[in-house]
């Protein structure tokens, strides 16, 4: 075994060069039912206001008709109450905006009341999606929905058209959203399933190849977990003797436990899926965790962003401190977070000849919101495989529902306008990526090492006087595969940031995640109300000093 292997022979991820990722395509298939529901969630709404005689409400709906993107992939048993939180989240954020547009437009200039108010929104909302994994789109859409309510409130427009059109955009998330569930009441729950067994498959058959990396174990670890928690969510966790899902899922589980070494016999039962959203958000509350550092980030960048565009007399800062936040939110590694900037100003720019095309159109009343629908749905289709196709078709959107370029605007002003705040958002996000908090990495990866021995000499402990499917012991099993996905993360992270110090550090890192995989792997095997056999010998193995 070489020194930067673990004890499974799996080296750290190779740094990717920026150039292989521009413009390739992500794996994965088209989001084409995706895409066509984000379209109607706000061509309905917006179509409705239009035929009411309310043309000049419809561009506001889709300040709510986002919401209809965070409930994708989720269970219609839940995704109804995701769509509404989301959306209500969106419609507060709206009135948010329009209160700082009209309420303080005297009091201080516009470019200081973005500056103060954006970052902070998107310094909590990053935190939050960070630190529960709710997964993408994340806080943006919500400084769309802030700012686009700002400018159309200091522009004059009517407080209640705002509001009535943003809570419609969300009644058509809802409506849209949920009309699946006549047809196909399960497909989420389905194609959940369907990933996870594809990426334990995929594991297990590199396995047996001798090829396995440590990113296909974490990807199908967490397809796993994404899986189970569809299921839970789904109301099938009761039903694990009927339901095929289940069924399948748990032969994954067995398959991904027997490709453990130390894993040799069938799991037993249902793991819990997820932990609680307040014990998600109270874990990460220190400076050590991957949440704090993306917030921190994006807050800093957020206002340096704003203030250098106020400073050059922009009417429109909130571009740029809105690119800093698409760059920054997901707390990337410099690898990707590089490609992703590169990739807002590449399709920024392409998207601003789109719209130069679309405004000589001049279209309105039922064709602009055609045309807005059709954007959204290239948008839904392409932001998972590329960013900056995906950017070509969202740079019109933002710009139309913004009314730049409408009522006589002069297109070159805004088109310049934009450009140079993505830029000045894309330089500002570099260097933070570059040099706030530049070992953030070393001191995630740390911290999520010592919760992963913390939590397992914690279980362990418990199962000393307590059965294995008792309920704490039960809890804390879930909390500890929470970690190990979270430490998989981190590693992938250092790798990329700092290869030679994460290439001294990996085969004790890893070491320790295989072990608490195969922890959990051999709590499987173990009878519902039995004791785990062999508890002093985990805990040597967990009481070993990291690296």
């Amino acid at each position: 075994m070489s020194a930067d292997t673990d004890s499974l022979g799996e080296s750290p991820p190779p740094v990717v060069r920026r150039r292989n990722l521009l413009l390739r395509l992500a794996p994965g298939g088209w989001r084409w039912d995706a895409g066509l529901r984000t379209a109607l969630a706000f061509a309905i709404p917006a179509g409705l206001l239009v035929a009411c005689g309310r043309s000049s409400w419809a561009l506001f709906a889709c300040f709510g008709a986002f919401a209809v993107m965070y409930g994708e992939g989720r269970a219609y048993r839940v995704r109804w109450q995701v769509i509404s939180i989301a959306g209500a989240g969106l419609l507060a954020c709206a009135a948010l905006g329009i209160a700082a547009g009209a309420g303080l437009r005297d009091l201080a200039p516009a470019w200081l009341i973005e500056v103060v108010l954006l970052p902070l929104i998107a310094m909590i909302g990053a935190y939050v999606f960070d630190a529960t994994r709710l997964g993408p789109p994340g806080v943006m859409f919500f400084l769309v929905a802030c700012s686009g309510a700002l400018a159309a409130a200091r522009a004059g427009i009517a407080a209640d058209g705002i509001l009535i059109a943003t809570a419609l955009g969300v009644a058509g998330a809802l409506v849209v959203s949920m009309a699946g569930r006549l047809i196909a009441p399960d497909r989420p729950t389905r194609l959940a399933v369907t990933q996870a067994v594809r990426g334990v498959d995929d594991y297990v058959a590199a396995r047996e190849q001798g090829t396995a990396t440590a990113p296909q174990r974490h990807r199908a670890a967490e397809a796993l977990w994404n899986g189970w928690a569809t299921v839970y969510d789904a109301g099938l966790s009761d039903r694990a003797e009927t339901s095929p899902l289940v069924s399948e899922l748990l032969a994954a589980h067995r398959r991904l436990a027997e490709a453990a070494p130390s894993s040799d016999a069938d799991p037993q039962g249902i793991p819990l899926a997820r932990p609680t959203i307040r014990y998600r958000l109270r874990r990460s509350l220190t400076l050590d965790s991957h949440a704090t550092a993306t917030a921190l980030r994006v807050a800093g960048a957020g206002v340096v962003a704003g203030v250098i565009a106020g400073a050059t007399g922009s009417q429109h800062p909130h571009w740029a401190i809105l690119t800093a936040l698409i760059i920054l939110q997901a707390g990337p590694d410099r690898v990707h977070g590089g490609v992703r900037a590169l990739q807002r100003l590449l399709g920024t720019a392409l998207g601003l000849g789109m719209f130069a095309a679309l405004i000589q159109l001049q279209p309105s009343g039922f064709a602009l919101v055609a045309v807005l629908a059709v954007l959204q749905f290239g948008v839904e289709l392409l932001i998972t495989r590329n960013y900056a196709l995906a950017a070509i078709f969202f740079t019109p959107v933002a710009l139309i529902a913004g009314g730049a370029g409408l009522g006589g605007q002069a297109i070159g002003a805004v088109m310049r306008d934009r450009l140079v705040e993505t830029a000045i958002g894309v330089v500002v996000a570099m260097l933070t990526l570059r040099y706030v908090l530049p070992h953030a990495h070393r001191r995630t990866l740390g911290w999520t090492d010592r919760r992963i021995r913390g939590g397992a000499l914690e279980l362990l402990t418990c199962l000393r006087t307590q059965p294995i499917d008792a309920t704490p012991a039960m809890v804390l099993r879930r909390d500890l595969q929470f970690d190990l996905i979270g430490a998989m993360r981190s590693g992938m992270d250092s790798a990329h940031n700092d290869p030679e110090w994460a290439g001294r550090v990996w085969p004790a890192h890893m070491d320790l995640l295989h072990s608490g995989y195969d922890l959990l792997a051999h709590c499987r095997t173990v009878s519902p109300g039995a004791p785990l056999p062999g508890i002093d010998r985990w805990e040597t193995a967990f009481a070993r000093p990291l690296g």
